[in-house]
């Protein structure tokens, strides 16, 4: 079966999985036996607290509101919702998994991050059999994050973003460019952008050194080129031809002036920020950040707001970053069972169905990881056909290497492209072999090698 039939296939049959929850979720969003909660309320009084960051972001709040009002009501359960900030949480989330003493019950993590913390998860593959939910219904990239690659389910996946392209539809009709497919297309268009003489950057991209985001994109050239990290022996390969190839074209964009010299230095929303102000065309980053264009003050961006798949390789592969918060509970908690209850309704295809669709002010997100859920006609329509492009995605979506190690690389790789992206002539091929070496002298010392 070729590419497009699957997924046409996988979306009808998404669909029509998700055709029942539309009437079951207006009426019995209340109702304990909807969700497989014990109507007697064992665990009533029992309070949880769930660590997390960023308890501003539309979906968390979104949970957290309905939760209290809701999810309380009908196990007396009551959940605390934490706000760590996102740039301390990685330290946070390793300190509270591993302490014994800690106050808190229920975790969502960064895929990356829960290599380090998977001995002190409670494993959830009885749960999710007992509770009948379809494993099926998430897609191979969100299975693998959740799973670390191994049998053991270590979380259900919560908050998930496939990488989109956000476009001035405006921009690339008056260059007459049709939307590009690829990154060689990418630079295609930006080329005709820069000939068109309009006083707009054509793409504004992210190289700068902030939690590793100048390395999402590149993991789509990466693997799109055909190669990888590392090979089935675990040695690092990302420095072989086809990844200098890569890493080049990666590299070109604010090389040859398609993106703005000052994003060498940029993250992610400073890069996205120079589309929602008006001075770029392009922009790949996660879908999540959609509606900032769609709601920029500015007209010309939001009247001509348009996303698409990121691009792939030309003539090779469409493998980009299915980047994931899994969420799971602490092994150490003292309320095993009221948080898997909580699992029960937190991650049910009816909340988040009904998260996605929530128009209340300020709490209005894209943001769902169920395969029938990013089907559902209702919920595209409300988003613009946000999540089946999102779907189209996520079925050629991958994760990264998911090892302890792994965690020590990042600010190797990090630091390598942002080294390669300061320096116009800088030698790619030379800067990729140190990196490799530095990368296998961590997995070296790890055990990975038999020398």
């Amino acid at each position: 079966m070729n590419l497009t039939r699957k997924i046409v296939c996988l979306l009808t049959l998404a669909l029509f999985l998700a055709l029942p929850l539309a009437a079951v979720s207006a009426q019995d969003h209340m109702d304990p036996a909807t969700f497989g909660l014990d109507a007697s309320k064992p665990y009533d009084g029992t309070h949880l607290d769930f660590l997390i960051c960023c308890a501003a972001a539309p979906q968390f709040a979104s949970a957290a509101f309905k939760g209290a009002e809701e999810f309380t009501a009908m196990t007396g359960i009551s959940v605390t919702f934490g706000d760590v900030p996102f740039g301390s949480f990685q330290e946070q989330l390793y300190l509270e998994a591993s302490n014994p003493n800690t106050e808190f019950d229920i975790v969502a993590f960064v895929d990356a991050w829960g290599t380090n913390i998977y001995d002190y998860l409670h494993p959830l593959n009885d749960f999710v059999m007992d509770a009948g939910i379809d494993w099926d219904d998430y897609g191979p990239a969100y299975q693998s994050a959740s799973t670390g690659n191994s049998d053991t389910i270590y979380g259900l996946p919560f908050r998930g973003h496939p990488l989109l392209l956000h476009y001035r539809a405006d921009v690339l009709e008056a260059v007459g460019a049709d939307v590009p497919t690829t990154w060689q297309e990418l630079s295609e268009v930006s080329q005709a952008i820069v000939d068109s003489g309009m006083d707009i950057a054509p793409v504004s991209m992210y190289y700068g050194l902030n939690v590793d985001q100048n390395l999402f994109n590149w993991y789509s050239h990466l693997w799109g080129a055909g190669t990888d990290i590392f090979d089935e022996n675990w040695e690092p390969i990302f420095n072989n031809e086809i990844g200098v190839a890569a890493t080049e074209q990666y590299a070109s964009y604010v090389r040859d002036g398609y993106s703005p010299a000052a994003s060498v230095a940029w993250n992610e929303q400073e890069a996205n920020q120079e589309l929602i102000q008006g001075r770029a065309a392009m922009f790949i980053g996660w879908w999540w950040m959609a509606s900032r264009m769609l709601d920029a003050e500015l007209p010309e961006v939001s009247d001509n707001a348009a996303f698409a798949p990121a691009p792939g390789w030309a003539g090779g592969d469409i493998a980009s970053y299915g980047y994931l918060w899994p969420v799971g509970i602490l092994a150490q908690s003292d309320d095993l069972e009221a948080s898997l209850e909580y699992m029960k309704w937190l991650t049910h295809p009816i909340t988040e169905r009904r998260i996605v669709l929530d128009e209340t002010s300020g709490l209005n997100t894209n943001v769902a990881v169920r395969l029938s859920i990013l089907a559902d006609e209702e919920v595209n329509a409300a988003h613009g056909g946000l999540q089946g492009i999102a779907s189209e995605v996520l079925s050629t979506a991958r994760t990264i290497p998911l090892i302890p190690q792994y965690t020590e690389i990042v600010p190797i790789l990090a630091e390598t492209i942002n080294e390669i992206a300061i320096d116009a002539n800088a030698d790619i091929q030379a800067i990729l072999d140190i990196a490799a070496e530095d990368v296998r002298f961590v997995m070296q010392a790890a055990g990975y090698y038999d020398e």
